[in-house]
């Protein structure tokens, strides 16, 4: 007790030397404490959208506040995957986007790759296999330790005032799409998938209605949750056990999604009831087919068809003509039985799906064919999806035949292999 007087003392002379010591230009471990990073890691504080503001471009719309728009990759760190990311940004290039892209990556040294100070990590991406689940066991990969970051951090970047497309880099870029975009009463817009309903690899949201966002943090919710904690599956589940399947692909729960919010009953038949009366998986539980919960799921997605209306909007670089290797091309809509040309009309003026979010006036729409694609691949739809082409030697060899490689490549490392190149 006898030396609290002399501690008190050395305090306040160590006190007396702070302004001193403030003074003292700073190590390059060290930066002032305003909200900036020089980590690049984007769950620092402000630091996603300060690095979304760099790349924005902002875009003066009439009668409506100007909209920040960018586009929004993630990349693995793999060869492969960061020549995808790497010729994608090329492609933006020559549709006048090429400035305004943000690769999100799992490390600063994934980022080392790209120049210009576009690409951020997370230190919020899984290093490791977070549970044991046959979807985890099964299908871990770099593409799994993202499907959550890249939809929480689209809804966090909606939040911050952005106009985003969530992009896979296994796309190709014809037109820039945001124009289009604009003419779109709905702040969120998916790309169609057949024969369900959404494909996750394109996604465009806006500013708009807080349904509209909660139905991007429901999708990043459930993610987390099965990848997490797969015994969670009993609770919404009620033929489940173990192992649990747990599906945590953002594709199938996305689906669910949007059923749960036009419907407004949320339900988890299509993404994780059905995986859990998986024939190939587990054998030895029920059969799909025979499951109330199969006839349920049906009804959903009728229901949901059934609630679409058909805005309009504009499509600037049609001229009304049918794109090269459409002709002819058909598909039958699951929903409701129709045939529909594939490929879409080749007007400027064009209807899409649209649904309402409970009470909100806003819409989430399905984009048509000449906004978002999938292959076949036609230079009159602003971007195209190469999924149908399996793993990076396809897409690269499908982007070499339609001019779209741009890139210069060296071998892998012997010990790295061959990776998709898209997410």
């Amino acid at each position: 007790r006898t030396s609290a007087p002399t501690d008190v003392c050395a305090a306040f002379s160590a006190l007396s030397l702070l302004p001193a010591l403030l003074a003292v230009p700073m190590s390059s471990s060290s930066w002032p404490f305003d909200g900036s990073s020089q980590l690049g890691d984007v769950e620092a504080p402000h630091a996603l959208v300060r690095a979304a503001a760099s790349v924005a471009r902002v875009t003066e719309v009439p009668g409506a506040r100007a909209q920040r728009e960018l586009v929004f990759f993630a990349t693995g760190p793999d060869h492969t995957s960061v020549l995808m990311t790497k010729n994608a940004l090329a492609m933006l290039r020559t549709v006048g986007l090429g400035k305004h892209a943000l690769v999100l990556a799992d490390s600063d040294d994934t980022c080392s790759a790209f120049a210009g100070g576009r690409c951020v990590w997370s230190s919020r991406v899984l290093r490791e296999k977070p549970a044991d689940s046959i979807t985890n066991n099964k299908f871990w990969d770099w593409r799994f330790k993202f499907y959550y970051v890249k939809k929480a951090y689209l809804s966090r970047l909606v939040a911050g005032g952005f106009s985003v497309i969530q992009a896979d880099t296994d796309t190709v870029w014809s037109h820039d799409p945001f124009p289009a975009l604009r003419t779109m009463g709905a702040s969120l817009v998916v790309m169609r998938e057949y024969p369900t309903i959404a494909n996750a690899g394109l996604i465009y949201a806006r500013p708009g209605s807080v349904e509209a966002r909660d139905l991007l943090d429901e999708v990043a919710w459930r993610v987390q949750l099965f990848q997490h904690y797969p015994e969670a599956v009993r609770r919404v589940v009620h033929f489940a056990s173990p192992p649990y399947y747990a599906n945590s692909d953002d594709q199938t729960i996305l689906d669910d999604v949007l059923v749960s919010a036009v419907l407004r009953n949320r339900t988890f038949l299509g993404s994780t009831a059905r995986f859990e009366a998986s024939p190939r998986y587990k054998p030895a539980g029920p059969k799909w087919d025979l499951l109330p919960d199969a006839r349920l799921l049906r009804a959903a997605r009728v229901a949901f068809w059934r609630a679409a209306r058909y805005p309009g909007m504009t499509i600037p670089w049609l001229n009304g003509t049918l794109p090269d290797g459409c002709g002819g091309q058909r598909y039958a809509d699951g929903a409701f039985g129709a045939t529909t040309a594939r490929c879409g009309r080749a007007s400027r003026v064009q209807s899409f799906p649209a649904f309402g979010l409970g009470s909100s006036s806003d819409l989430v729409g399905i984009a048509p064919r000449a906004l978002f694609a999938l292959m076949p691949y036609s230079d009159l739809n602003a971007v195209t999806h190469l999924t149908a082409a399996r793993g990076f030697s396809a897409k690269k060899a499908r982007l070499k035949q339609i001019g779209k490689w741009f890139v210069e490549e060296r071998e892998a490392p012997a010990d790295e292999p061959p990776r998709g190149g898209g997410a």
